[in-house]
C-alpha cells in the first residue's frame, strides 16, 4: 500500500535570548534573504517565551539580512506586537540593521507601531541607545548569541 505525504522542514534561521537579570533581550536572525514567515516565527517565538514581560530593553539584530516579501505583510507582525502588549514591557527597542532594503522594511513597520522604536547601524550605537549597566566588551558578549 502506498501513502501519499508532505513532509514539511522548516530550518529556523533567528533566535534568541532572554537575560532576566538585565531586562535585556536579544533577537537574532542569520544573514540572507529573509522570508515573512521566518521573521513572524521569531517574534513570536519571543512573544511567547515565560520570561518576555522581563525584557525592558530588546535588540532586534538584522545585520546582513535584506527581506523578499510584500510589505503589506508586516501589518500581521504588528498584530502579533499588539496582541502580546499586555506582557510587553520594553522600555527601549533597538533594531540593528545594516543593509538598505531591510531598513526601508523597518522604517514602514516602525510607522504601523504605537512603541518607540529606533533605529541603528552599528554594534556602537546599539550600546549607547539600549544604555544597559554593562561594558561594551560585555555587551558584545551578550549579543554573540
Amino acid at each position: 500500500m502506498r501513502t501519499n505525504f508532505t513532509l514539511k522542514i522548516f530550518f529556523m534561521s533567528g533566535r534568541y535570548k532572554i537575560y532576566s537579570e538585565l531586562n535585556f533581550g536579544i533577537a537574532k536572525m542569520d544573514s540572507g534573504v529573509k522570508s515573512f514567515e521566518e521573521l513572524y516565527d521569531l517574534a513570536k517565538r519571543v512573544r511567547e517565551d515565560a520570561d518576555f514581560p522581563k525584557v525592558y530593553f530588546n535588540l532586534t539584530d538584522l545585520r546582513g539580512c535584506t527581506f523578499n516579501f510584500d510589505v503589506s505583510k508586516l501589518t500581521k507582525i504588528v498584530t502579533l506586537i499588539e496582541e502580546y502588549q499586555n506582557d510587553d514591557n520594553q522600555n527601549t527597542g533597538v533594531y540593528l540593521i545594516d543593509e538598505p532594503i531591510a531598513t526601508a522594511y523597518a522604517h514602514l513597520f516602525f510607522d504601523s507601531l504605537k512603541y518607540k522604536r529606533e533605529l541603528c547601524s552599528t554594534v556602537g550605537k546599539a550600546y549607547r541607545l539600549l544604555n544597559l549597566p554593562v561594558s561594551y566588551a560585555e555587551f558584545i558578549t551578550l549579543i554573540n548569541i
